[in-house]
């Protein structure tokens, strides 16, 4: 079977203290060992996602995108020049603009109002003035109101893509996936994929997605990517100590949020151990207080994690599971706890063994 296309997602809150000028030399490491696309995260507080991708393109010769461009951090405007903008560094190469809510925490910067409509609203007029079109945004009430636009203004780019710019979905909720099977080109399976794993929601999630991509008159051969937590270490206790606050952040999300108690327990997860954690946090618990109580279950739901020897044996059952899914590339994110060594362990050792 063919082999599905290495992916690395630079998650830019994690590598707060790396500069960008090194950003940009671990990048270059990683594409001439064979990473065929990268991607960063969209975050407030961290580097601004579109620089990044700026400073990418000026030196590397390989895909780009973003994983994901959160739905309301960027008018569709704003996010269309920048878009077009880097295109013209891209030399024909794809760009591709992963589009959602983004992370849970994402209300607590911003408003976050009626999220399936206004992802539809940003993509369909992100489409139109990519395509050159002029838009009105009394065409799209959900963005004239939150982004103040005037109704009667008329908005169209003065200048145009220089490559082609896919957009991929970023939501994975039913409603969500309906819309990005119908309005957009690819899907990323975002971080919560080895948790759907788990729980056997990956086939419903990916026939909703399918479905409306098909009813929109869209083939089959649609890109599909799929997000692996990972974190890889020589010391395998230190790789899966630096996950520990982001796996008992997303137990805790599911635990609060749309999964079933049945759910948490197919995920290897003692439903009193989540529960202690929710009380905990709510109680606020420090940071080190928090990690204390993340379980190593916790942390298996969530992440491949550990050494490369500890790790190498659930990646190929996770990537033969991923191509027979119809996943295209593996998206590679967070990596370990020293981003130099965990990204050539990554490239050495783990991706050259699939």
């Amino acid at each position: 079977m063919p082999g599905l296309e290495t992916g690395v997602q630079f998650h830019l809150p994690t590598y707060a203290h790396v500069p960008l000028p090194r950003l940009v030399e671990l990048a270059k490491k990683a594409e001439s060992k064979g990473v065929g696309q990268f991607w960063v995260t969209d975050n407030l507080r961290s580097r601004n996602s579109f620089v990044v991708l700026a400073a990418f393109a000026s030196v590397l010769k390989v895909k780009l995108g973003t994983a994901i461009t959160v739905q309301y951090f960027r008018n569709p405007v704003d996010l269309a020049d920048m878009v077009a903008t880097i295109s013209e560094l891209m030399d024909g190469r794809e760009l591709s603009i992963g589009l959602g809510f983004g992370n849970p925490r994402t209300y607590n910067f911003v408003a976050t109002p009626k999220p399936i409509s206004f992802l539809r609203e940003t993509s369909q007029s992100l489409r139109r003035l990519l395509n050159g079109e002029e838009v009105s945004f009394a065409d799209y009430p959900n963005l004239l109101d939150y982004f103040n636009f005037n109704p009667k203004g008329l908005f169209k780019l003065n200048f145009s893509a220089k490559t082609p710019v896919l957009q991929y979905c970023g939501a994975n909720g039913p409603l969500g996936l309906a819309v990005g099977g119908q309005d957009m080109d690819g899907l990323i399976f975002g971080g919560h994929y080895m948790a759907a794993l788990r729980t056997g929601r990956v086939p419903e999630h990916l026939r909703i997605f399918n479905d409306a991509a098909k009813e929109s008159g869209k083939g089959e051969d649609i890109p599909r990517v799929a997000e692996i937590k990972i974190s890889l270490s020589k010391d395998g206790q230190a790789a899966r100590d630096f996950v520990k606050e982001s796996s008992g952040s997303r137990i805790l999300n599911m635990y609060r949020r749309g999964y079933s108690h049945e759910d948490i327990q197919r995920l290897g997860v003692d439903l009193e151990d989540a529960d202690q954690l929710n009380q905990a946090e709510k109680a606020g618990a420090s940071a080190a207080e928090f990690d204390d109580l993340v379980t190593d279950d916790m942390v298996d739901a969530i992440f491949i994690a550990g050494t490369p020897g500890d790790c190498l044996e659930r990646m190929i059952e996770v990537q033969d599971t991923a191509r027979e899914q119809g996943f295209h590339q593996l998206m590679y994110s967070e990596l370990g706890p020293d981003i130099d060594e965990a990204l050539g362990l990554l490239c050495d050792e783990i991706i050259p063994a699939l």
